[in-house]
């Protein structure tokens, strides 16, 4: 959770919620992406720091077969980082707010442990076009980043805040923008649910038209 911090997440082997076929449709959010966005300044920072991390890897797909080894890859990598970093704000761990990067000391928040999962996946062969930083928001109004990965079972997302893996339409949260499946700098906006917006939830994720540099 950006500006907070959170305790550790209970440690368990995820499973899928409601994994159907038949839900393909309603639960893949391509349905209402609404075009281009700005990208979270901090990602930008990022990708300035490790441009490698934001290029395309594998081929151009847009929806990942969910055979039973791939339901594994996610249910062992969701559970491996959340069971290996332990959460921590931006300003208590760099002493700053707002910092995107990939843990390397076992510390992190939310959007470190999306980053990261994405990354052991590709490593196992996923392609990045299916593997989407996502902007949310919680019920109280909190911006949270989480990892969207686009299947032919829908659309689920991995989450620092859970060990269960769920369909994005079960997770209660406001859908904003997410990274393009076309090129992982670019990212898209979403009418996922609501397009209601606490400021709070705004400011946690600042585009790079309106963040400071």
């Amino acid at each position: 959770m950006i500006g907070a911090s959170v305790a550790r997440l209970a440690v368990g082997v995820a499973l899928f919620a409601s994994w159907q076929p038949g839900h393909a449709r309603a639960d893949q959010l391509a349905a209402v992406m609404r075009g281009r966005a700005s990208p979270p300044a901090a990602f930008v920072n990022f990708c300035g720091k490790h441009p490698s991390e934001c290029r395309q890897s594998g081929a151009l797909t847009r929806i990942a077969s969910l055979s039973p080894e791939r339901q594994r890859d996610l249910d062992e990598v969701n559970a491996q980082v959340n069971a290996t970093i332990t959460e921590m704000s931006d300003m208590d761990h760099f002493g700053r707010e707002d910092v995107w990067s990939i843990p390397t000391d076992g510390r992190g928040d939310c959007e470190d442990f999306a980053l990261l999962k994405r990354k052991l996946l590709i490593q196992r062969g996923w392609a990045s076009s299916t593997l989407l930083i996502t902007v949310v928001g919680t019920p109280s109004g909190e911006g949270h980043a989480v990892l969207t990965v686009v299947t032919s079972s829908g659309d689920f997302v991995l989450d620092n805040k859970t060990s269960r893996i769920l369909l994005w339409s079960q997770t209660g949260y406001l859908f904003f923008t997410r990274m393009s499946q076309a090129n992982p700098r670019a990212w898209e906006s979403i009418d996922g649910g609501s397009i209601r917006a606490t400021a709070a939830t705004r400011h946690a994720f600042q585009p790079l038209s309106s963040a400071s540099r």
